[in-house]
C-alpha cells in the first residue's frame, strides 16, 4: 500500500486540531510512511516542556525537539510544514528517505 495524502483534509486538520492532536496525527503519518520501508520503525512523541519526537529502529534513535511555539507556527504556516521540519531533521541525522511510495513525501519535501 502506498501512502497517499489528501491536501484538503490535511489543511482542515491543521486548522481545526489542537497542537497536540496535530503532532500526534503527523507522527502517525510519518510512522506509516517509515513502516512502508521497514516495519521495525516506531515513532514516539513525548511532551515535557517541549515535544520530543523520536523515531526508533532497533538500536538507532533519531530525535527532533519541537517547542510549543514552533509547533503552533508550523501548524498555522501550511498543512505540511510540521512534517517537512521533522523529515528534514531526520534526514540531517542520517535517516535515509526513500521516494516513490505514494505522494505524501512529494507533497512534504
Amino acid at each position: 500500500m502506498e501512502l497517499n495524502s489528501m491536501g484538503f483534509i490535511r489543511g482542515y486538520m491543521s486548522k481545526s486540531y489542537s497542537n497536540e492532536e496535530f503532532i500526534i496525527h503527523v507522527g502517525e503519518t510519518i510512522e506509516r510512511q517509515l513502516q512502508e520501508w521497514d516495519e521495525a520503525y516506531q515513532v514516539n512523541i513525548m511532551k515535557f516542556k517541549d515535544y520530543i519526537f523520536i523515531v526508533k529502529k532497533g538500536d538507532i534513535d533519531y530525535r527532533v525537539d519541537i517547542s510549543e511555539q514552533s509547533l503552533a507556527e508550523l501548524q498555522n504556516k501550511s498543512p505540511y510544514s510540521l512534517d517537512k521540519r521533522i523529515w528534514l531533521e531526520l534526514k540531517n541525522q542520517g535517516l535515509e528517505i526513500k521516494m516513490g511510495y505514494g505522494d505524501y513525501l512529494h507533497k512534504v519535501l
